[in-house]
């Protein structure tokens, strides 16, 4: 093997590979690496194309590289081993293909969606909509004494003009909907970080001037709240108030979903004045309850690093992802509701094929695509 096919340089590679910015040179080198390299995994998973496999396994790897990790990585192949054990021997088998039979997927490939793209709006006080999507750089418009910009940081910021103040609050609210996300991070007045998933939404005053940071979302959001006791930062979430106590959390509260999850990854967070979280730990409101528990936070926040995470999770649950990422209906058939188990973890930006790919071979469904709209029957 070429020394050059460091760790590094392969991740280097793979991180290009799935944001397409390949040169062609790399590409070479990336084909060398995947034609050398003759992992077991492999040779026994029954795959027809290797090769399509390992793109997909690339996936879970890079999904344990986002920014917010602090940890040292594993070695590059240690890691391919895991997510070959798991995307190829546990439930989600992508694109496996059994003895002399037809992938699963050649049905679904016939009509096919593609995956939601980087889009959101900002609305403003008076009304006007501004459409975000990448490219877009400088100042974009002005509220009260503060200039709306696309930073140097790549991300949606409020930068003040002059040192004058009003005392009536001034809202924006920035959306997205189904099959999109937010472009950019929103960087409120006080330094606050927050990401928008698909068909979600977060009001914020344009300046925080008052004794509390009070800002509403609906949908799903991350935070990466700039700690200030003096002035409380607090997320309101049908009928609930998050408060931080210098934090990184993420809020599920989609009107679709049965509990409401506010999952912590850093800091502290209190809920309703009471509840009080630590990192590691979920809480979920089914009605009035709330109940806390210990979870795997890389699976709150997969959404915001590319992927689907799939953690034994049941048949519907994993289809309303689908529906709000792809902008599609989901339609059952009889008897084809409560199935669980789903298990592995796969980028969200392939086409919505190669999802129900990997679910048919994983289950007891199979799926069709009408339009824009997935109809779920049994095997």
């Amino acid at each position: 093997m070429d020394k050059r096919f460091t760790d590094s340089y392969i991740e280097e590679l793979a991180h290009k590979f799935k944001t397409g910015t390949l040169t062609p040179e790399e590409q070479a080198d990336f084909k060398a690496w995947y034609q050398n390299h003759k992992d077991t995994e492999f040779a026994h998973s029954g795959a027809h194309d290797p090769g399509q496999v390992k793109e997909r396994m690339l996936a879970g790897i890079l999904s344990e590289t986002h920014p917010m990790q602090t940890r040292k990585f594993r070695p590059l192949w240690p890691r391919i081993a895991v997510a070959a054990s798991i995307l190829l021997c546990c439930s989600v088998g992508l694109y496996v293909y059994q003895q002399h039979q037809k992938p699963a997927g050649t049905q679904i490939a016939k009509q096919d969606i593609a995956p939601g793209h980087n889009q959101a709006t900002l609305t403003l006080a008076n009304g006007q909509k501004i459409v975000l999507t990448k490219g877009l750089s400088g100042q974009l418009a002005t509220q009260g004494n503060m200039q709306i910009k696309v930073n140097a940081g790549n991300a949606i910021a409020y930068i003040p003009q002059s040192t004058t103040t009003t005392n009536q609050p001034v809202y924006n609210t920035l959306s997205t909907v189904r099959g999109q996300e937010s472009p950019y991070p929103l960087v409120l007045s006080d330094g606050t970080k927050v990401w928008l998933n698909a068909e979600s939404s977060i009001t914020y005053p344009i300046a925080f001037n008052g004794k509390v940071r009070s800002v509403k979302i609906t949908g799903e959001a991350y935070f990466e709240v700039v700690h200030n006791a003096a002035q409380p930062f607090k997320v309101e979430v049908k009928g609930q108030t998050i408060e931080d106590i210098g934090t990184a959390f993420n809020i599920n509260a989609y009107n679709d979903e049965p509990d409401m999850k506010t999952t912590l990854i850093s800091g502290s967070v209190r809920i309703n004045g009471k509840t009080v979280l630590h990192p590691g730990e979920q809480a979920v409101q089914s009605g009035p309850d709330i109940k806390v528990k210990e979870v795997d936070t890389e699976g709150a926040i997969a959404w915001k690093n590319g992927y689907f995470l799939f953690d034994k999770e049941n048949l519907e649950s994993t289809m309303r992802r689908v529906s709000r990422w792809y902008n599609v209906d989901v339609e059952y058939e009889e008897g084809t509701k409560g199935y669980n188990g789903f298990l592995g973890s796969m980028t969200r930006y392939s086409n919505v094929s190669d999802v129900l790919s990997a679910l048919e071979a994983a289950g007891k469904v199979k799926f069709k695509i009408e339009g824009r709209k997935i109809i779920v029957s049994k095997k």
